[in-house]
């Protein structure tokens, strides 16, 4: 134990205060710190986030440090100053308070942790507590909670995160959180791929007990994707189209067409390898990689036919299915001329008509006149 803020004090008073304290008075953890038995204690629980340590999509999973800023009233922890050298505030164990219940495990725990409760401080732990009675607690932890993930604007996506604490052993009637507890971030240091774009602190009551919910909204930083996956996308699209001018008599055009198929299909496996297991939300990137790949097939079976066409032996029998397939396309081209031909020519008699009025305009102006 220490004393801070007094005159200069000697080992003796310290021993005394903390006697009269834990000792002399029966200092009892079972039973809660306040002198009406029939009022709640209400715990002030203040967030200071460090850093969001990872932020795992496939698991759900979000992990972030820092520690709690945790306040309450200790009816059980009041002293007369001047009884005791003018000692103002004195540091003891987390044990030796009403915070645990079998001195190891603190009645707050995680509750939405990734594995399980996480238990929080240690025997290793101080409070400081002053003359009267107001205890603080700062207990330091990696907090893994889950996280739902609605990733089908991914990688333009916007996450919205809970970690969430709850009083697990009392009743809302015995132990509460006081509505003024907030989440700070003074020293957060900024995540290289995530960015906190707003901060909230609610208090809920669930199954008899409090809980406070701190969300963190958080907005994805694009460049990372933009740069090494979706502009490689963008220009696979591209060559996947121009299959179609080169020769057939080049060799190349089957083994191109199959090349950038599996382009977008190793793109694909990356792709699919960073979104959770999730059949709530889609991935538009992952749809157009999908379409893609659907294109490419496409692609090697109208290529499929035209090499095959092209490579006819011209004294074997036509199949039917080139027959048809020919007929279709002449057809298509045929009804697309006419079409461009019928539009040109309306085109060209609006004009010439237009002409026409205009250069008769005068002329029937003077026969007016001479009328």
């Amino acid at each position: 134990m220490s004393v801070c803020n007094g005159f200069h004090q000697s080992s003796d008073v310290a021993k005394n205060l903390f006697n009269d304290l834990f000792i002399n008075k029966s200092y009892n953890k079972q039973v809660r710190p306040i002198n009406d038995q029939n009022d709640a204690i209400l715990v002030t629980v203040n967030f200071r986030l460090f850093s969001i340590h990872n932020f795992d999509e496939v698991a759900e999973k979000i992990a972030v440090s820092g520690y709690l800023d945790v306040i309450w009233w200790d009816d059980h922890l009041v002293w007369n100053r001047s009884a005791y050298n003018d000692i103002y505030d004195m540091i003891v164990l987390q044990f030796h308070l009403h915070l645990t219940l079998d001195k190891t495990k603190p009645d707050i725990v995680l509750k939405n942790g990734f594995n399980k409760f996480e238990e929080l401080g240690g025997s290793f732990y101080y409070v400081i507590a002053d003359y009267n009675g107001l205890v603080a607690w700062y207990p330091y932890h990696m907090f893994e909670s889950q996280c739902a993930m609605d990733v089908t604007f991914d990688p333009f996506d916007e996450q919205t995160c809970h970690v969430i604490f709850s009083i697990w052993t009392y009743r809302y009637y015995e132990v509460g959180f006081y509505p003024d507890s907030k989440l700070g971030l003074g020293g957060y240091v900024e995540n290289s791929l995530w960015t906190i774009t707003s901060t909230s602190v609610q208090i809920n009551r669930v199954l008899g007990s409090d809980e406070i919910d701190f969300t963190i909204n958080l907005r994805r930083k694009p460049m990372y994707y933009i740069v090494n996956i979706i502009i490689s996308l963008i220009f696979l699209g591209i060559l996947n189209s121009l299959v179609f001018i080169i020769p057939a008599d080049a060799g190349e055009k089957m083994s191109y067409s199959v090349t950038v198929f599996l382009s977008f299909a190793v793109f694909l496996t990356i792709i699919k390898a960073q979104l959770p297991v999730n059949s709530e939300s889609t991935s538009i990137l992952s749809i157009y990689i999908v379409v893609q790949l659907s294109y490419c097939i496409l692609v090697l079976v109208v290529n499929s036919f035209l090499l095959r066409m092209h490579h006819r032996n011209e004294c074997n029998e036509k199949s039917k299915i080139f027959v048809i397939a020919v007929k279709l396309q002449r057809r298509m081209c045929f009804w697309r001329s006419k079409t461009q031909s019928d539009t040109y020519e309306k085109k060209h008699t609006n004009v010439t008509d237009g002409c026409a009025i205009e250069n008769a305009s005068p002329k029937m102006n003077d026969s007016e006149d001479a009328m």
